[in-house]
């Protein structure tokens, strides 16, 4: 591997820990997944830390918590003047693309008037024709194939190839759905053909960056591929709508009791009446929730396809020997256990736990670490394999810049790299019958 190896993170939205055969799920289909573990390492003990979307994602993208960087909700911006992952590796000759989705600003703000440049991830400026173009640089990337939203309502220049490619938008709604849905929470099976699937186009963005970059060794890449996917609305297209049967699904988990011993503002979820994102948790069917589970592994499986094609372009290029890959979400979803729908303040595993799988070359292959790790050591062990050093060394005298709730300086940033994880005795092997 060379000195400065190109990075490949995948980041998808909203992804159990536990949806991948690599981590013991005999159910689903995730072979490029599995493959990936075979060839690195899976973390069992991987924790998001705060599972709600823009939290967990600038967390990754700062190295620091939300305290720290000032995103402690949707709808908050992140920050201008604090380093990135990105911005860190541009600066250090790499060249910076993403594909997907990001999250660091809002995707409805409330300001008036418009301020495109502000919040380039805005759903009404680009279906209103305000933007027809990604403004760059954005956080440190110089290149950007943005999708915003999901299924039914995804948005940004992913609608535009859509509809060069004979697809509308209307072929991702429910009323295009390829049967009635059945009543189970924004469940349904997307009409729209998987070759013009928001993940096709994220996934030949990618492509096209690794192929541009074969032979060029003094600027390696950095992309973050980042799939909308398995979020809600739950809705994959053909085949993986009709890959699981809801039958055979294993039922959400729950202990009989446990709402007396939960705090009690579970108990107002559970009776409808606190809604989290809007979210009712009442009157769910136990054929619905097998159902979401089918819908949400099949999301699952075709996301896995497309990161499978993405590998196989590391691999015809022959630059797989120098790319770090990172496959990671920004947190996981309840899927009915102990009742809940979706993400909120849950601090269930199902919830807080995220799949972690890193394949370094050169490093011990084929094992799983019990190692407790989270979102803070993404940048720190990003940098450390990459061989750059970290401006937060030169932070011993800079003070948080947030007056409430400040609490301390900013010494350095508070994650740990993974290296230490790769020792072989400390590693059980995760190889796959």
């Amino acid at each position: 591997m060379q000195e400065h190896p190109n990075v490949l993170i995948f980041c998808v939205d909203q992804m159990r820990a536990d949806h991948m055969g690599c981590a013991g799920n005999k159910s689903i289909r995730t072979p490029s997944l599995d493959r990936l573990a075979e060839d690195g390492v899976i973390f069992n003990r991987s924790y998001c830390n705060n599972p709600v979307c823009m939290p967990a994602r600038a967390t990754m993208f700062t190295g620091l918590l939300p305290r720290d960087h000032g995103v402690r909700m949707n709808g908050q911006s992140l920050r201008k003047d604090i380093p990135t992952m990105p911005g860190i590796l541009r600066d250090s000759g790499y060249s910076t693309h993403a594909c997907g989705k990001l999250h660091l600003t809002p995707w409805v703000p409330d300001v008036s008037p418009p301020d495109v440049y502000s919040y380039p991830e805005c759903m009404k400026y680009w279906n209103e024709g305000l933007l027809s173009e990604f403004p760059v640089p954005y956080y440190g990337f110089e290149t950007v194939d943005f999708v915003g939203g999901h299924t039914c309502y995804a948005y940004g220049p992913y609608v535009e190839w859509l509809e060069k490619q004979g697809g509308n938008r209307g072929m991702l709604t429910e009323s295009s759905a390829l049967q009635p849905p059945s009543g189970a929470p924004q469940c349904y099976k997307m009409s729209l053909p998987e070759e013009l699937h928001y993940n096709r186009f994220i996934a030949d963005s990618a492509i096209r960056k690794i192929r541009r970059s074969q032979g060029n060794r003094e600027n390696p890449f950095f992309i973050w591929c980042s799939f909308p996917d398995p979020h809600l609305p739950v809705a994959p297209p053909a085949p993986y709508c009709d890959m699981y049967d809801p039958g055979a699904m294993p039922p959400p988990k729950s202990g009989k009791g446990e709402i007396d011993r939960l705090p009690s503002v579970y108990k107002q979820v559970l009776d409808g009446s606190f809604r989290p994102n809007g979210t009712l948790n009442t009157g769910v069917e136990d054929s619905h929730w097998q159902e979401m589970i089918a819908l949400t592994y099949g999301m699952v499986t075709h996301v896995d396809t497309e990161i499978g094609r993405v590998v196989k372009a590391l691999d015809d290029t022959g630059l797989s020997s120098d790319t770090l890959v990172v496959f990671t979400s920004d947190h996981g979803d309840m899927m009915g256990d102990h009742g809940l729908l979706w993400k909120a303040f849950y601090t269930f595993a199902g919830c807080i736990r995220t799949p972690l799988i890193v394949k370094v070359p050169g490093i011990t292959s084929g094992h799983r670490s019990e190692d407790l790790v989270s979102q803070l050591d993404l940048l720190p062990s990003i940098l450390d394999i990459c061989n750059i050093r970290d401006p937060a060394d030169s932070w011993v005298e800079k003070k948080t810049p947030f007056s409430r709730g400040a609490m301390r300086p900013l010494l350095s940033r508070p994650g740990r790299s993974w290296r230490n994880s790769w020792a072989e005795s400390q590693l059980p092997s995760v190889r796959l019958s």
